[in-house]
């Protein structure tokens, strides 16, 4: 049986998720009466509404209004930020909490501060995750979760949209192992623990460019709803004229069994793709001839690394530190035998861009060079840019993974100012983003 994905395109936000809703049978058909409504938007960065940062608020409102006409015992919107951030501020920057206010909405869950924490083995896990810990109300029978998140480019997986949303639902310590770990297996594993009754897409404007948090609203003007995640990310892949086959995240997905992602094992209710795509600029797949002053070398690379390399050389160039670092040697992925490539010249450093170059950081050595490693799978969004700048090998570490507490307030100064870096660098890297030609 093929999974359904209803696709709706109207004026308003109220329109579009009703039709999408009515598509799927209608929305007394899809939730239980009388159940306790889980709204998980996507609200991991401050930004406001205009921003497509954050699931659009007005969206949420839709949403909300439908769900109401299930009767339902109780309404929650719960959400946890990205590490660094405040929950709460995000909910209010967004719009989100606003809208919770003025709605109604029983409760608002900062899942960060949760204390009803249940532990879910990962059964046969693909990367150093082996369990998690999931909030009580995820799991109750009485309680009917539904995943909002907007979709957007990503540095760190190319798109976020259903299946990524679900980081959200763990707190800061799975966040660092995720982000650290393999991502793409990372969050499927997680989607293999807990999964939505329901998944509802924004795509009225989401976002291109230098996302998550930097990128470009677009009008799209749809909304797409369904119960299999990985049919819903596939489907808004060609929606906005995504290569799906250059994108890892669908392979790991699956292995994991996940959904479906082909097209003959889909089907679009409403209205078609080609009414509603849309050409969406997603920078991190367009390769390295455009960084000609940099000498980048791609081994095994996945396209989460070699994206994160093109968003830091261009995060470089709004900060003025491009051409002042021009022939700079960066290599990214593993090589064969851990084999230095050919081309790489000993007598300059050389910068290893994720877990997979840190083979060759060895190998490098012992032959006379320097080596700078940017660990992590994938690394810190603006780590590599730092290591270049700066000349030299910053590194963070694990906070969740030290022991020793002196050495846990060492790795927790430097994320505080490593957030507070990477924020003084943003205003003019979007700046200067806004003067570029799509």
């Amino acid at each position: 049986m093929k999974s359904q994905v209803a696709i709706a395109k109207a004026t308003t936000a109220q329109e579009m998720v009703k039709t999408a809703l009515d598509l799927l049978g209608g929305v007394e058909k899809c939730i239980p009466s009388g159940m306790t409504i889980v709204l998980k938007p996507n609200a991991g960065h401050e930004g406001g509404p205009e921003t497509a940062i954050n699931t659009s608020p007005e969206f949420l409102r839709a949403v909300i209004q439908e769900v109401k006409k299930t009767n339902p015992k109780s309404i929650i919107i719960a959400e946890a930020s990205a590490v660094g951030c405040k929950t709460i501020d995000c909910l209010e920057s967004s719009g989100i909490a606003k809208v919770a206010r003025e709605e109604g909405v029983d409760q608002l869950i900062d899942i960060k501060s949760y204390k009803n924490l249940v532990t879910q083995a990962v059964d046969n896990p693909t990367c150093s995750i082996t369990h998690v810990d999931l909030p009580d109300f995820l799991l109750n029978e009485g309680h009917y979760f539904i995943n909002l998140p907007i979709f957007k480019s990503h540095t760190s997986m190319v798109f976020s949209c259903a299946l990524k949303n679900l980081k959200g639902v763990v707190q800061d310590k799975h966040h660092v192992v995720m982000h650290t770990t393999n991502l793409a297996g990372a969050v499927a594993d997680l989607g293999s623990v807990v999964q939505p009754d329901l998944t509802i897409v924004d795509m009225i404007n989401p976002m291109e460019g230098y996302g998550p948090h930097a990128g470009t609203p677009i009008h799209i003007g749809c909304v797409l709803a369904g119960k299999d995640m990985v049919a819903l990310d596939a489907t808004a892949c060609r929606i906005a004229e995504l290569p799906i086959e250059k994108i890892d995240y669908f392979g790991a997905v699956a292995k994991r069994g996940l959904g479906v992602y082909k097209e003959e094992e889909i089907e679009i209710l409403g209205t078609p793709i080609k009414d509603v795509k849309k050409k969406l600029w997603m920078p991190y797949l367009e390769g390295f001839e455009a960084f000609p002053e940099y000498d980048v070398h791609v081994g095994m690379a996945c396209s989460t690394c070699q994206g994160l390399t093109s968003f830091n050389l261009v995060r470089m160039k709004s900060l003025g530190y491009y051409e002042k670092c021009a022939g700079t040697q960066v290599i990214v992925g593993s090589y064969k035998g851990r084999k230095i490539p050919e081309g790489v010249d000993l007598d300059q450093p050389v910068h290893l861009m994720g877990r997979c170059a840190m083979g060759l950081k060895a190998t490098i050595e012992a032959e006379g060079g320097t080596a700078y490693a940017t660990p992590g799978c994938p690394p810190v969004e603006p780590l590599l840019s730092w290591n270049i700048m700066d000349g030299k090998e910053n590194t963070i570490g694990n906070l969740y993974g030290e022991k020793n507490p002196i050495k846990r307030l060492g790795v927790a100064l430097k994320l505080v100012l490593a957030r507070l870096r990477m924020k003084k660098e943003t205003k003019p890297f979007m700046n200067w983003l806004k003067n570029q030609e799509r």
